[in-house]
């Protein structure tokens, strides 16, 4: 598709009056801070959201037709979920039975306002990506009566769309077909590959999973609670420390967690440093590939796992969530792995997996114009005053590690700034969108630190800890669109006349 870069008002979905987006317009730093406080009158005009913070319409229209058809009081809760196997896998992790109804393929948890059990049932569907798909829910209502009409989009018609998916995955991983499975959502990936590993090594009487440089929130908060114990070693350059750090406690490490480039401050890895590691001492290694893509970086062949979510670059437009999970053929867990994962992975919907599958036909393309977009744009913006500091793989232990496994000569398709003047100002001067997600074909704006981590700022303790984790409450990250690369360097001209 074809982007203006434009001031979008708060509230629109983001792509624009795409009733089944993933993001949401915060045009300015106040916005945000009125989404974060839940206040009122900044969620009142949002048409859409995160979907793992934001109930989609569409599923909420839903919710409402179910609860009138079985006359459900407000005394009670409904949580659309995908299926029973979700709801299986929710009252194994919460160690409780509940209520549900089924409507259509769909699953309904039903649960009273003031049960025991309701923030922890929230938390793991959140964890867990057990939300229903917005188009699922359309189509039900579409079926039903309730709307008149579907959302048009382009779409791959084929019978098996999840072939074509898997295909363009295989080729991109240089991965075997079968040691693909693709997942409603790239937190589901990220759960069935924690969980997978997890349970196979506590088998050996490891039980300690650690977290290697800043991992996204939601695989954070998995890895606390599905860990016996859980370490967190932040600085991913550090590898001497890291080295004698394992030395002293590998006997008890079941598997090390870690994204190829860290979100937001897009720290790489040196992976074949780290897969001898592991291999050295029998550790599982799961490597959340989203931020780098399989088009800029060979990773496969150093981990057991990777994970992406195709939400981000593969779809390329914030309209679709989905996730993969793809196995080293080479594991030695492989057997383990295949037969233990799908207990715990939740499958696409059919319109969504034909909706990526158009998408992905341009993936590659994709990546290739955000790629050389990013590199110009980072020339441009060092040799500009008006900045403070560029977090980049262009760092330079960051480029030496990503030179080892780049592919294609491209680049990552993200930058995150700080600029000299202050972050209100900066942020509602550049008028490309602004909200969450990344890996979209318009460049889009997230100060990160407010929108992942705000109740980690409202404290003096938590502040500090943002700030051992080199998280800077000013930063913005930028995922680089594929505009004209004139376009998107006029806005960054906006701050110069701050």
């Amino acid at each position: 598709m074809t982007y203006k870069i434009q001031h979008i008002p708060l509230g629109n979905s983001l792509p624009i009056n795409n009733p089944h987006s993933v993001s949401v317009s915060l045009p300015t730093l106040e916005d945000v801070i009125g989404y974060e406080e839940n206040r009122p009158e900044i969620l009142n005009q949002l048409k859409n959201g995160y979907p793992r913070f934001f109930k989609n319409k569409m599923v909420q229209k839903l919710e409402e037709h179910v609860k009138n058809l079985h006359q459900i009081d407000d005394s009670k809760m409904v949580f659309p979920i995908t299926s029973i196997h979700a709801k299986k896998l929710i009252e194994n992790l919460v160690e409780n039975h509940f209520e549900s109804i089924t409507f259509e393929n769909v699953c309904f948890l039903i649960l009273p306002k003031n049960h025991e059990k309701i923030i922890q049932v929230k938390k793991i569907i959140q964890n867990i990506g057990a939300i229903i798909s917005s188009r699922n829910a359309e189509k039900i209502l579409f079926e039903k009566g309730i709307i008149s009409e579907l959302f048009k989009e382009e779409r791959l018609e084929t019978e098996q769309p999840e072939e074509e998916i898997t295909k363009i995955l295989s080729e991109a991983y240089s991965a075997k077909k079968e040691n693909i499975f693709l997942t409603n959502s790239g937190t589901n990936a990220v759960f069935s590959a924690i969980e997978t590993l997890t349970q196979i090594k506590r088998k050996e009487g490891k039980t300690l999973n650690v977290q290697l440089g800043w991992l996204y929130l939601d695989s954070i908060d998995i890895i606390k609670k599905r860990s016996d114990e859980s370490f967190l070693y932040i600085n991913i350059h550090q590898k001497e420390q890291f080295e004698n750090w394992l030395a002293e406690n590998h006997q008890k490490v079941a598997n090390i967690i870690s994204e190829t480039v860290s979100n937001p401050i897009l720290q790489c890895l040196d992976l074949p440093w780290l897969s001898n590691l592991c291999k050295k001492y029998g550790i599982g290694l799961i490597l959340d590939h989203t931020m780098a893509s399989p088009f800029c970086a060979e990773v496969l062949q150093y981990c057991d796992i990777a994970v992406e979510s195709l939400t981000k670059f593969a779809c390329g437009n914030a309209n679709i969530l989905m996730g993969a999970v793809m196995v080293n053929e080479n594991s030695e867990y492989k057997n383990q792995i295949k037969e233990e994962i799908e207990k715990y992975t939740l499958k696409p919907y059919v319109l969504d997996c034909k909706r990526l599958a158009f998408e992905m036909q341009e993936y590659e393309v994709r990546m290739q114009k955000i790629s050389k977009n990013v590199s110009q744009l980072y020339d441009y913006l060092k040799e500009q005053d008006f900045v403070e500091k560029i977090y980049s793989v262009y760092e330079e232990k960051s480029w030496q590690n990503f030179l080892k496994i780049r592919k294609n000569d491209n680049h990552i398709g993200l930058l995150t700034v700080i600029f000299k003047k202050p972050l209100s100002d900066c942020y509602k001067a550049l008028n490309f969108s602004k909200g969450p997600s990344l890996g979209t074909e318009f460049t889009l704006a997230m100060p990160y630190t407010y929108l992942a981590h705000f109740d980690l700022l409202q404290t003096e303790e938590g502040r500090k800890f943002l700030e051992e984790a080199g998280l800077d409450p000013r930063i913005i990250r930028i995922s680089v669109g594929t505009e004209p690369l004139e376009d998107i360097i006029n806005e960054f001209e906006k701050i110069k006349e701050l």
